[in-house]
């Protein structure tokens, strides 16, 4: 299944809810922008999310990390606990 829709029309008062939750719970999710260049990805059985696009995580990076905890993974390769 997939939607299509614009994130900073939905969430928050008066607004509709997100489709989904970008965290896994059980099935694989993929968040993208058109051109591919910003995105997520959540696995469910490793329990991860992956962020990509350098202007994603220079915004999300350091909130991310307090709510998450440090990452697993940065660009490919471990850096944290599994």
């Amino acid at each position: 299944m997939s939607y299509r829709f614009a994130p900073q029309e939905v969430g928050g008062p008066g607004r509709p809810a997100w489709p989904l939750s970008p965290y896994p719970d059980g099935d694989y999710y993929l968040f993208l922008t058109e051109d591919f260049r910003i995105g997520s990805f959540g696995h469910p059985w490793e329990e991860s999310l992956c962020l990509f696009g350098e202007a994603l995580l220079d915004v999300a990076a350091t909130e991310l990390d307090k709510v998450l905890g440090l990452p697993i993974r940065r660009s490919g390769k471990a850096v944290g606990p599994a």
